[in-house]
């Protein structure tokens, strides 16, 4: 489903439907913990120095700087991953602020990334200067705390919105992209709990590469009949609301700033349009799937 980014690991495929940027609304719900953090650290908010490690259409700048934040680093010709693997150091910055792709394993390689640096920070006194991502907001969807693979560091909370945000789009959202592999089929090798009706790609076992490529095509056009959108044309445009939290990790000052946006903001959420939360199991619980697709 929709999030921002862009650049992909080389081992997996692009998903047409992860080319999706972050709404106004999600960045305005951390900018009062980036406006502090920037006190914390002796700095006007413009000087925040902001990494935006993956790429969609670059309006991660414009969105923040309409908030006061001008010093944001969202590089179309840098691969995250080179990051990852220590061929290229991270750009210099206060503290990582995105929206990794849903599909795939990256959220997942993400959080590995930034624990790492945050472990390895605290473990054996690693000078915060340059590259201190131990301080992170993340973006990611409402089930990535309950993967096995998941862990945070201490003191991480989540800022959960009121209402599920909206992605901004120019390739459309899952609906308008199903000519990818199913990720039930993928997964479980060859069953998908939707059958005949997944609009997603079903890859055959091979013994006939051609009658199962004539036989996936059919099924996949009457199973699409009343599955992909109908709109057409260009230009920007939202997709489907999607369930997800901000995680995030202020380093030495989360305590701090955590604490100062409770007392100004946490006895008011619904003003707000936030909350924040201190540990995953003050999370809500998984969303009624049913209930999602009779919102839309």
């Amino acid at each position: 489903m929709p999030t921002g980014s862009k650049r992909k690991a080389p081992s997996a495929p692009r998903d047409p439907a992860d080319d999706c940027e972050t709404p106004d609304v999600a960045y305005a719900h951390i900018a009062p913990l980036l406006r502090k953090l920037a006190q914390r650290l002796g700095k006007p908010p413009g000087a925040l120095r902001i990494w935006d490690p993956y790429y969609c259409a670059g309006g991660v700048k414009a969105r923040l700087g309409a908030l006061g934040f001008g010093d944001v680093v969202n590089d179309p010709d840098a691969d995250f991953y080179d990051v990852v693997d220590g061929s290229r150091p991270p750009p210099p910055h206060d503290i990582c602020v995105t929206n990794p792709p849903f599909s795939g394993n990256h959220a997942r390689r993400l959080f590995e990334y930034l624990n790492s640096r945050g472990e390895r920070s605290e473990g054996k006194g690693e000078k915060k200067g340059n590259h201190p991502v131990a301080r992170f907001a993340v973006l990611a969807p409402e089930y990535v705390h309950r993967k096995a693979w998941f862990k945070t560091l201490p003191g991480t909370f989540f800022m959960v919105p009121s209402r599920r945000y909206s992605f901004v789009s120019k390739h459309g959202g899952r609906r308008e992209n199903t000519a990818v592999e199913c990720r039930h089929w993928r997964r479980e090798r060859g069953s998908c709990p939707r059958g005949e009706t997944c609009p997603f790609v079903h890859v055959g076992p091979g013994i006939d590469p051609e009658g199962e490529r004539i036989a996936e095509e059919a099924r996949r056009s009457k199973a699409n009949a009343g599955f992909t959108s109908s709109s057409s044309g260009g230009g920007v445009r939202t997709v489907a609301p999607f369930d997800c939290y901000w995680h995030c990790h202020l380093g030495e000052f989360t305590g701090s700033v955590a604490a100062a946006w409770r007392q100004k903001h946490g006895r008011k959420p619904g003003r707000v349009g936030v909350r924040m939360v201190d540990g995953v199991e003050g999370l809500p619980p998984p969303p009624d799937k049913s209930a999602k697709r009779a919102r839309g």
